[in-house]
């Protein structure tokens, strides 16, 4: 069993909020229902690189994915040419080779998987990057808040979940048109009306141009939510991630 590290994300979830976000093809491909066997694939290293997973049990949108990052001294450019040449001759397509933001995102199908790897130029040179192995064949990709109460207008942009030892947790990414007073004010009464228990409040100074934010904890029976409100610039409204841990599910801890 590979390890899980997805947990150590929780306090700065923007790298899984990206990755969602570039994997929002997804959505866009037909679920089989024929089941295939072919065995999760390898994706090479990155020339020159440290590599570390992020999360080997994980569901974007439903989704079953592995995600690694990587750090190396190679440039962007050289590690894209790098998964380009590997992943041609091998497969009947080329590789896809798309910007993204400020990044490059390369991928390959692999039998039912899909292969990704993201990378980006990093500070001081070199490069750094995700890679991401998600089984979309077979998968019908969706996302659904569960319990979780949606405000009037609010758009779901992505539900990731992993099953850590001894917990369960979710990530929803949610673009409310309410501002961040207002959108406390909503979640402080809902979730307290559902039987949730408040831990936390914080507010939290934005960067010079922005409005900032405000962090909410909360608890119930062996349930625990995290929510960082966040004002999104340039609109009147916020963006709201939510981490909702529920303990004594997942796997056994060992």
């Amino acid at each position: 069993m590979l390890p899980t590290r997805l947990s150590s994300y929780y306090r700065n979830p923007s790298v899984l909020r990206r990755l969602a976000l570039a994997l929002g093809l997804l959505l866009a491909l037909p679920a089989l229902r024929a089941q295939d066997a072919t065995p999760w694939p390898e994706v090479p290293e990155p020339p020159h690189a440290a590599v570390q997973w992020i999360a080997d049990s994980l569901r974007i949108d439903n989704v079953p994915t592995r995600i690694q990052q990587f750090q190396s001294t190679a440039s962007r450019t050289e590690v894209v040419a790098y998964y380009r040449a590997y992943w041609s001759g091998a497969y009947p397509q080329a590789p896809s080779v798309t910007p993204y933001q400020q990044a490059i995102v390369v991928s390959q199908r692999h039998g039912p998987y899909l292969m990704t790897v993201k990378v980006s130029d990093a500070p001081g040179g070199g490069s750094s990057g995700l890679i991401s192995v998600s089984r979309i064949l077979g998968t019908r990709a969706e996302r659904k808040a569960g319990d979780f109460p949606l405000m009037p207008g609010a758009q779901l942009l992505s539900v990731t979940e992993s099953d850590d030892p001894g917990q369960q947790a979710r990530e929803l990414v949610i673009v409310l048109p309410q501002s961040v007073p207002s959108a406390r004010q909503f979640y402080e009464s809902a979730l307290r009306s559902a039987g949730w228990h408040a831990l936390q409040a914080n507010d939290v100074a934005g960067a010079a141009g922005s409005g900032g934010g405000t962090y909410l904890s909360f608890a119930q029976s062996g349930r625990l939510a995290q929510l960082s409100i966040m004002a999104a610039p340039g609109t009147a409204g916020s963006t709201l991630v939510a981490n909702v841990v529920t303990k004594g599910t997942g796997p056994a801890v060992e």
